[in-house]
Formats: structure tokens, C-alpha cells, sequence
């Protein structure tokens, strides 16, 4: 163990053990990461072929900022090493009534398209909940977001005794689509928001009004998209961490981590390693399973309930389809429906709603001139993995889909077809049972429940990721490191 520097180690090379490595780093310290796969980047992978490129996991970017202070950190300009650009749609919704809306980014030109669709009551009230979504989105969200966890312990914390009032509001007691239903009336807007609850992987049927702060994010703040995919974010940053000093292993298969007296001693391929401090940045139920051998925290949280997977077809569509936008939903015939099978039964849904992402619609170069790469994803139960049989059906449903909303078929258009389900994503990420954010936010008190940054258990053991506080997704999981890197500091 270094003497002149503190020495830590960082479990995992995705988006967070990349971020949480830069920012130790920063502090010029000592800063080993270890990764099982042969390469870095998680669930932000993608894959090429004959000209038609993916991102296999995440699509949706928002508040670039938070990659851009990585740059900074080290006085770099993030513009010399990444780029993005703001998209002017937010997304393009296909309802099951025939209908379709596409949600603009500019707030005058949205609040104009929302009037004009849905009248001067619909329309006003989905403008004035945007407007509150950024208020609780300030009020309460930057509290939770933007620190580590509260628990028992500082409940009586002044920053959290301030915001009680809109803490304990009827948004926490009601469910997101109660609140949306009481807000916004429309069955076509409620559905619309209650949309946002997949952004956490969870049921808005069952989880707290206070998410209705999600929107603000994507549709307040902006939704953007790297120009060379969402593979670039990681890409810039792991060259960045590489510059610095940052050493990374990789086919790590066989790691293990024993606490010591002081600090941590790690077993890796061929080699001890020994640690001050020990970081995790996978899902925190395979940490405990694998890594730390933890069988009572392991069973403590594989017992909370799993946010939703999903089975994710990438076709090569030799064909251009100009209806859609970087992001489009397809909604099924029935919402409430849909997320009992997928949280209550835990079946796959008879009707899903459908997700098509096409980042050639932005990035050109993502699929040859006549073409287009879809990214279709279907919200599925944790741990069920669709048969062969199953995934025909699937694709059967997409195509009657598409020639409802779009007038004709995309399946005669398919030149190659890959798919990704709950197994592979566990095979391939590590998530516990293929749940794409870990444990779900369907109980009022999640926020509360889910693991937290900093161990209680062990000493200068810290997690960060999408499994753990303050949630998933690429801005919550950057959050994470920045949490961590204050703790670990502190």
C-alpha cells in the first residue's frame, strides 16, 4: 500500500466507477479499477454491423452538465472532447386512440403544440404542471439528489425540517397516476407522465406523486444527445481518466474483497491488491454475492422489490420511416394493465407499450443512407426472459403497431436483428435478475429504503452506481460519485 498516497479501489468500470475514479483521482490519489468484462462502459456498450451502429443500454441524455464538470475538474474543455447537441422534440407519443403528439423542447413552441392538441383546459393545466414539476424538482428533489441519503438518524436535519412542508404533501401520499389523473384529467396526458415512472424502472400506479418532478428533467431542463452516441460519453471520459493516471484492469473475473484491520485486501486474477478505501460501482446485491460475500446484506436487499427489465430488439431497417423522432412511444391498449403484469404477476405484458429509439435520425452516420437503427424496448418483470415463441409474438404486435400508427410494416424492412433480455443484461452488467435500476421506487418511502452511499456495516466502504442513492439514470449515477467523492473526503 502506498505511503504517499491514499489508495482506493474502484469495483467496476461503468459510467460510475469511471466518474468516482476522476474525481479520487483528482485529489491525487492513488486510484486502481477493476472490471470483470473485458472493456469499460456497462450498460453504455454498443455494436456495429455493415454500417447500421447502436448503443445497446441507455438513449435518453439529459443535464450534460454533469459530464461536462468532469472535464473541468482537470481544467480541460469539455467541447475538445465531447459532444453533444440539444434535440428540439422530446419525444413523439403514438396513444392507442389513433391519436399521436410530439412534445416540443422549446417551451413557447410546446406550450403552443399542448393548447392546440388537447384545448385550452387539457393544454393549460399539462403547461402548469410542467411548471410545478420544476418547482417540486427544486423544492424537494435537489434535497435527496444532490446529497446522501436521510435516514432515522437525520430526520430532524435543518436542510430536511425545511422542506418538510413540501416533503409532506399530497404528492407523497398519492400514487403518480392519481396525482396526474387529479392534475391533468385528459386520459392521454396522464398517461403521457405516468410514462415517467419507467425512468426509475418502477409502477406509477404504485409509486409516490412526488416523481412527478421526473419531467423537469427531459422536458424543462432539455434532452440532448452525444454526436457520436451515448458509447461517447464513456468513451471521452475513461480516455480522460487514462490521461490522468487512473489504472484500469479489465477481465477481472475472479475478484473478491476481505476487510481488514485497516483498509481492504482484494483478490484479483493473479495478484492481492490491498486498499484504504474499497468502491463499489455494480449493483450492490452482486457486490454482496460476489465480491464482498455478504449473505445477510445480500439477502436484506435482493428482498426489496426489482424495478422492471426489459427485452430491447436492435434491427437493421433498410428502409426510412420519416414519422419518427430521436425518441418515440408507442402506448398499449391498456397502462394499468400493462405494469400489473409486470409487477404483480410478473408476466409479460399482452400489450406492451413500445419504446423506438433512432439515433440516425440524429447521427447520420449511424446507419447507411437508406436506413435507420432501431432501438425497440419493452418493459418487462425483473428475471423473466421471454422464449423463442414469446419473441415472436413480440415482434408480431410491434409490426401491427407500426402499421396502425406509421400506415405500413417494418418487419419485411429488417435486414439483422440482435436482442438483449433480463438474463443477458444480468450476464452482461452484473444487475441482479436483468432489473435495469435495481430495486423499484413503488413503496412512499423508497427514497428512504434504497441502499444508501456509505456502508453502515463497514468502514471506508462506499457505493455508487444506478442501484444505489440517489437512483438510475446517467445524471443520478453521476450524482452518485460526486456524493461519494464528498464523503470519502470528509
Amino acid at each position: 500500500m502506498s505511503e504517499s498516497k491514499r489508495r482506493v479501489v474502484v469495483i467496476g468500470a461503468g459510467l460510475a466507477g469511471i466518474a468516482i475514479a476522476l474525481r479520487l483521482r483528482r485529489k491525487g490519489w492513488d486510484v486502481l479499477v477493476l472490471e470483470r468484462n473485458d472493456t469499460y462502459g456497462g450498460k453504455l456498450a454498443d455494436f456495429k454491423w455493415e454500417g447500421y451502429r447502436w448503443d445497446k443500454g441507455p438513449s435518453l441524455f439529459t443535464m450534460p452538465e454533469q459530464v461536462d464538470e468532469l472535464f473541468q475538474l482537470y481544467g480541460k474543455d469539455p467541447r475538445t472532447h465531447f459532444h453533444y447537441v440539444k434535440i428540439q422534440e422530446s419525444c413523439h407519443y403514438y396513444f392507442h386512440d389513433g391519436s399521436d403528439f410530439l412534445l416540443e423542447g422549446e417551451t413557447a413552441r410546446r406550450n403552443k403544440a399542448l393548447l392546440s392538441e388537447f384545448g385550452s383546459e387539457y393544454g393549460q393545466a399539462a403547461i402548469n404542471y410542467l411548471e410545478e414539476s420544476g418547482k417540486t424538482y427544486q423544492d424537494v428533489g435537489t434535497i435527496f439528489i444532490d446529497r446522501p441519503k436521510f435516514g432515522l438518524k437525520n430526520i430532524f436535519d435543518r436542510a430536511l425540517v425545511k422542506r418538510y412542508p413540501k416533503l409532506l404533501s399530497r404528492k407523497l401520499t398519492n400514487s403518480l397516476n392519481n396525482w396526474n389523473e387529479r392534475k391533468l384529467k385528459d386520459e392521454n396526458l396522464v398517461q403521457l407522465f405516468n410514462r415517467y415512472g419507467t425512468y426509475n424502472g418502477s409502477d406509477p400506479y404504485r409509486m409516490s406523486g412526488l416523481y412527478s418532478m421526473i419531467p423537469h428533467l427531459e422536458v424543462n431542463l432539455g434532452t440532448f444527445f452525444p454526436k457520436k452516441g451515448m458509447r461517447s460519453i464513456v468513451d471521452s471520459l475513461y480516455d480522460l481518466a487514462v490521461e490522468n493516471g487512473v489504472e484500469f484492469r479489465f477481465g477481472e473475473k475472479n475478484l473478491s474483497a476481505q476487510p481488514l484491520k485497516k483498509g481492504y485486501e482484494i483478490t484479483t486474477n493473479n495478484e492481492t491488491e490491498k486498499a484504504d478505501d474499497l468502491v463499489s460501482a455494480i449493483d450492490c446485491v452482486t457486490f454482496y454475492n460476489k465480491i464482498l460475500k455478504d449473505s445477510k446484506l445480500e439477502v436484506k436487499y435482493k428482498k426489496q422489490e426489482r424495478s422492471s427489465s426489459a427485452v430491447v430488439f436492435y434491427w437493421a431497417v433498410e428502409k426510412i420511416f420519416p414519422q419518427l423522432k430521436l425518441h418515440n412511444i408507442f402506448f398499449g391498449a391498456d397502462y394499468e394493465a400493462e405494469f400489473a403484469q409486470i409487477f404483480k404477476t410478473k408476466t409479460l405484458p399482452d400489450k406492451p407499450t413500445l419504446y423506438v429509439h433512432v439515433s440516425s435520425v440524429i447521427n447520420p452516420e449511424d446507419a447507411p443512407e437508406n436506413g435507420q437503427n432501431w432501438f425497440v424496448m419493452i418493459n418487462t418483470p425483473a428475471g423473466i426472459v421471454p422464449d423463442d415463441l414469446q419473441r415472436e409474438k413480440l415482434k408480431q404486435y410491434i409490426d401491427k403497431l407500426m402499421i396502425k400508427h406509421l400506415g405500413e410494416g417494418v418487419r419485411d424492412a429488417i435486414r439483422y436483428e440482435k436482442f438483449w433480455d433480463a438474463s443477458k443484461i444480468e450476464m452482461d452488467t452484473g444487475s441482479y435478475m436483468g432489473a435495469l435500476y435495481g430495486a423499484a421506487c413503488n413503496d412512499t418511502m423508497a427514497a428512504f429504503t434504497r441502499h444508501g452511499n456509505v456502508s453502515k456495516k463497514y468502514k471506508n466502504l462506499y457505493f455508487v452506481g444506478g442501484t444505489v442513492h440517489p437512483g438510475g439514470g446517467i445524471p443520478l449515477v453521476l450524482k452518485s460519485a460526486k456524493i461519494v467523492s464528498e464523503l470519502i473526503e470528509s
